[in-house]
């Protein structure tokens, strides 16, 4: 029996169709068709996933004078049952390179935009969050940046939403990688995890440091800040602003990277690696 034939006894024992198989291994239908006519074969680790999902030997599936249909109609009965079962318990999904490297890029992309209006409305809010006295900038200016800065936080919001995600499925379902994958991506998640951690700690520290230090220096020089001239405090309101809209930015971009690792490989073990 040769590797197509059993392909598609297999295929049609466990009730799928080429569609159906053909997103279990992150292949296309027309690729499966191939396959069963005995027109090409599959990569060496998409054969892997398919002796794993059939749960059935490679010798069994790769060599010819093997033959998988030997077992009696009843024990294929129990087989597909208990397969089944297994199925609805557990949906798995096959990822290569290319479809991991393209969930990172997507959500560091999408992340990106979030930290951008983040790092917008924090930034021209900051003012109102700090001890300044209010005056005209707080009172007049700031509210026309605040109002602007909404906008374009509702504005990327509705672009995240409405824009599709063709990785949304993979968020749901229990991956499934190559060991050489598994490897790659685990070796550059742990060079990013500190990065990643240590921007969002200095960030928020940073931001913290200079409050409490606004803080301290109000009250040590309370009399002298009625003496500053409007230019001297209108510079410390924006150089505050950029401070903490470029902090926000850079500690929700590096959340959002870390997140998209973490849910890549959150089924993944370290070990052995």
């Amino acid at each position: 029996m040769t590797f197509g034939e059993k392909l598609y006894q297999l295929r049609k024992r466990h009730g799928f169709s080429q569609e159906a198989l053909a997103e279990k291994l992150n292949t296309t239908r027309q690729a499966v068709s191939k396959w069963e006519n005995n027109n090409g074969y599959p990569e060496t680790e998409k054969i892997i996933l398919l002796a794993k999902l059939f749960q059935v030997s490679l010798d069994d599936l790769l060599m010819e004078e093997r033959d998988i249909g030997a077992a009696s109609d009843d024990g294929d009965r129990n087989g597909e049952k208990q397969y089944a079962d297994k199925r609805e318990k557990r949906d798995e999904y096959y990822v290569n390179r290319e479809t991991a490297n393209g969930f990172l890029l997507y959500y560091k992309k999408k992340f990106l935009w979030i930290a951008v209006a983040c790092g917008l409305i924090l930034g021209c809010n900051a003012v109102s969050y700090s001890s300044l006295e209010p005056g005209f900038y707080e009172l007049m200016v700031q509210p026309i940046l605040t109002t602007l800065s909404v906008m374009a936080l509702l504005s990327i919001s509705f672009y995240i939403v409405l824009k599709q995600n063709p990785y949304r499925n993979l968020r749901n379902r229990e991956l499934i990688f190559s060991e050489d994958v598994r490897r790659e991506l685990w070796d550059e998640f742990k060079k990013m995890k500190k990065v990643l951690l240590a921007g969002i700690v200095v960030c928020l520290a940073v931001v913290g440091i200079n409050e409490m230090y606004f803080n301290y220096f109000l009250s040590i020089n309370w009399k002298t800040m009625y003496l500053m001239s409007e230019a001297e405090m209108r510079q410390g309101d924006v150089f505050y602003m950029i401070l903490v809209g470029v902090c926000a930015f850079v500690a929700v971009f590096c959340a959002g990277v870390y997140w998209s690792y973490a849910v890549l490989l959150r089924n993944q073990s370290e070990k052995n690696i």
